[in-house]
């Protein structure tokens, strides 16, 4: 039984798959692209105006090209997806950032620099991304706005890309396809080659539309062969159906709806299932993503894509709170023990979300991976060899007896997860210690992981290429 199955069975799966195979031939997927909607002509699904009404044949056609494992290459080192192992990255797209202080307040580009650091330096991140600055002056050329982050990422970071796209907001259609495609080929160049080197989420447009940006990112991925993570982000009775049901039957007919232009324009192209809805707050009319629904979602898009024989993207360190309070840790944990168990491929937002993916806290950043590493602990269970029953020493030591002796054994610091943050103390050594805070002690590493980062070491050849795309601000250090 796999571990998704306790909360949506294969049965359930079956189901969902076939509502979503009805919603894509009778309702049908509307892809505001005309160069989209000639595939499909082309491939035999009937189109009237926008809508692509799209056949099961034409599903289980494009479903014999599933890939469950692609590599993700890079001179800072080749990572697998589909193989067990998570990759991740940490939050995304947040415009905020919480102070110790309390204040939430914008990002600056300095904030935007040391969450790439804490991400960078993280034993939990395994993927390199970083946000677009929020503060451009006429200092910035238009390609330094543009493919800045990119660049700064390929010269100081030490890992593998996931999710690092050029600054296209507010571009006209051409020039975002002029833009795209310039930034796969900058990092070829600074790869050397053109393999697969980052992978790119392609969100749809709940209900049921794809929009002309992501259908063109599709087409320019699928030419050069870099991974699409095809994303809904719904929210039931705003942009779904009320049910969770109905909701994963819709986003899923989205995500094949995505993955089948994908495989017909390259059926080799490396495509990742991905799905981020959750819940709706009608009372704020808000996303919920800290919510157990998210949690039901990661185990759904766990199940999916196990049925169609592909990699997943799903959950992260979720947050609805807009401090790193009790309600942040009590939903960061749920969506972090799930998002490990149901054994997620691809996470974003892995540290530091808070606000519906708005707003990060660098301390809660810290704290989220002591959850990530409690997580681990946890769903590696219990260990019943042999010798961990300790059968010779609990024999000599008998009834009554005392087993700390000597130094502590190595038994046990495999054993025991000992937390970094979390006070353990008796609440009188914790008082006459100053009553100091699980955020206080976080804060203060937050300072020593800043300063622990060290650039990573580039050729003079990849140093001259990425020059012109960093500010001079930025050019020797960040």
């Amino acid at each position: 039984m796999k571990k998704y199955e306790q909360y949506v069975s294969k049965e359930d799966v079956l189901k969902i798959h076939a509502y979503s195979v009805r919603i894509l031939e009778e309702v049908g997927v509307r892809f505001e692209h005309e160069k989209a909607l000639e595939v499909f002509k082309k491939h035999g699904a009937r189109v009237e105006g926008e809508t692509v009404f799209i056949p099961e044949k034409m599903i289980d056609e494009v479903l014999k090209y599933a890939k469950k494992e692609f590599t993700i290459r890079s001179c800072k080192g080749d990572i697998t997806i589909g193989a067990g192992e998570q990759h991740s990255i940490g939050i995304y797209g947040n415009i905020y950032r919480h102070h110790h202080n309390g204040r939430i307040e914008k990002m600056t580009n300095q904030d935007v620099l040391d969450q790439f650091k804490l991400a960078d330096t993280s034993k939990i991140v395994t993927a390199a991304s970083m946000n677009f600055f929020l503060n451009y002056d006429n200092s910035f050329t238009e390609d330094q706005k543009i493919f800045g982050n990119i660049a700064m990422i390929l010269k100081y970071g030490h890992k593998p890309m996931i999710m690092a796209s050029p600054n296209t907001f507010g571009m006209d259609d051409e020039k975002v396809s002029v833009a795209f495609r310039r930034n796969i080929e900058l990092i070829n160049q600074f790869e050397g080659n053109d393999d697969v080197h980052n992978a790119y989420v392609v969100n749809t447009l709940s209900p049921l539309t794809l929009d002309h940006d992501p259908i063109e990112r599709t087409f320019i991925l699928a030419e050069t062969k870099q991974a699409i993570i095809v994303t809904p982000c719904a929210m039931p009775l705003m942009t779904a159906p009320p049910s969770m049901a109905s909701m994963l039957a819709m986003t899923n007919a989205e995500v094949l709806a995505g993955y089948t232009l994908a495989k017909l324009l390259n059926p080799e192209v490396p495509v990742v299932y991905g799905n981020t809805s959750a819940a709706t707050d009608m009372r704020t009319v808000q996303l919920s993503i800290g919510s157990p629904e998210s949690v039901l979602v990661s185990y759904a898009t766990a199940g999916l894509a196990d049925y169609y024989g592909l990699p997943y993207r799903t959950g992260g360190g979720l947050s609805d709170a807009k401090q790193p309070d009790i309600q942040a840790g009590v939903e960061t944990m749920m969506n972090i023990e799930a998002t490990r168990n149901c054994e997620a491929d691809i996470v974003l937002h892995t540290c530091g979300c808070m606000g519906s993916f708005n707003v990060t806290d660098f301390g809660k950043f810290l704290i989220d991976e002591e959850m990530h590493n409690m997580a681990l602990h946890i769903n590696r269970g219990i260990n019943c060899e042999d010798d961990r029953f300790c059968f010779d020493t609990l024999k000599k030591v008998g009834p009554r007896g005392v087993f700390l002796k000597g130094r502590t054994p190595k038994m046990y610091r495999e054993e025991v997860y000992l937390p970094k943050y979390f006070n353990k103390d008796d609440p009188n050594q914790w008082q006459n210690k100053g009553s100091v805070t699980v955020m206080d002690v976080a804060e203060e590493d937050v300072r020593k992981r800043l300063d622990s980062f060290i650039p990573s070491e580039i050729t003079k050849e990849q140093n001259e290429l990425l020059l012109p795309y960093i500010h001079e601000n930025y050019r020797e250090s960040i």
